[in-house]
């Protein structure tokens, strides 16, 4: 997604507000949100969610919505978004 000029950090916070709004329990496994090295507008997201039926509930909740909300005046443009399976996930794991 783009930025409006100078907005780009306001974006990245209204972004994590929305992602955390919806809870722990949402059915979000991951999340990253990133930052081209040479364009100081652009922002892409990457979310792992259990499933699609967990991120649309999640999206459509209140407490997310209301934070997507705010998101739009921000933006240069509409933003492309994609869905797709995960293949392979790699991370972190806890030790027990």
């Amino acid at each position: 997604m783009t930025a409006l000029p100078g907005r780009r950090d306001e974006l990245v916070a209204v972004l994590l507000e929305g992602l955390r709004a919806g809870g722990d329990d949402s059915g979000l496994l991951g999340y990253s949100v990133n930052t081209a090295f040479d364009d100081p507008d652009t922002i892409w997201l990457t979310q792992l969610w259990i499933d699609k039926q967990a991120h649309d509930a999640t999206t459509r909740s209140e407490p997310v919505a209301a934070v997507t909300r705010r998101g739009p005046p921000l933006l240069a443009r509409q933003p492309e978004g994609f869905y797709g399976h995960a293949v392979h996930v790699h991370g972190p794991t806890a030790a027990s």
